[in-house]
């Protein structure tokens, strides 16, 4: 059956012989080249996008070794304000650090929207604080006796909202351990 048999020669031969051959034969060899152009050229754009998403996570994995520490300083201030806070003390402060990188948590995913949700939770129970210490004492530096049930409900919220607080940075501390463990 193949005695004789040459490749291109036999293949336009038989084009030659069948009409309509010819187009087909051109439209599959055509497909085919389209296929393969696309994914010849798809293979550096694959690659860069693996690239940068190696890179992501490594300044993902940097920033969360980074700020660790300052989440357990703040974890720390915020289970002492729980444990033992008024709403006469002075409020819980937000170290800086993770203040300078709140525009870079995006790259934390879920940890990210959780720390800055924390860090959000303990601004607002500080500026809550601080505008009841305004309003609440002289200026000789005397509390107002009437304000004082309105500052301790004050203060149930507050612990109420550095509790959810503390739960959050609670995950967030264990998906950065995750995350190390993994690396």
């Amino acid at each position: 059956m193949f005695d004789g048999f040459q490749f291109p020669k036999t293949i336009l031969a038989w084009c030659d012989l069948h009409s309509g051959a010819a187009g087909w034969a051109q439209a599959i060899v055509a497909s085919l080249a389209i296929v393969a152009i696309y994914y010849t050229a798809t293979i550096p754009v694959k690659a860069e996008n693996r690239r940068r998403e190696q890179e992501r996570k490594l300044r993902a994995d940097g920033m969360a070794l980074l700020l660790l520490p300052d989440i357990l300083v703040l974890k720390g201030e915020i289970e002492t304000a729980i444990d033992s806070g008024s709403i006469l003390d002075r409020p819980v402060a937000v170290p800086g650090s993770l203040i300078q990188r709140a525009d870079d948590l995006y790259l934390l995913d879920d940890a990210g929207a959780r720390l800055l949700q924390a860090i959000g939770m303990v601004n607002g129970v500080a500026a809550q604080t601080q505008r009841y210490q305004i309003k609440a004492i002289t200026a000789q530096g005397v509390q107002i006796r009437g304000m004082i049930p309105v500052g301790n409900e004050i203060w149930k919220n507050n612990v109420s909202t550095l509790k959810l607080c503390l739960m959050n940075i609670d995950e967030v501390v264990e998906q950065f351990a995750r995350r190390v463990g993994e690396a």
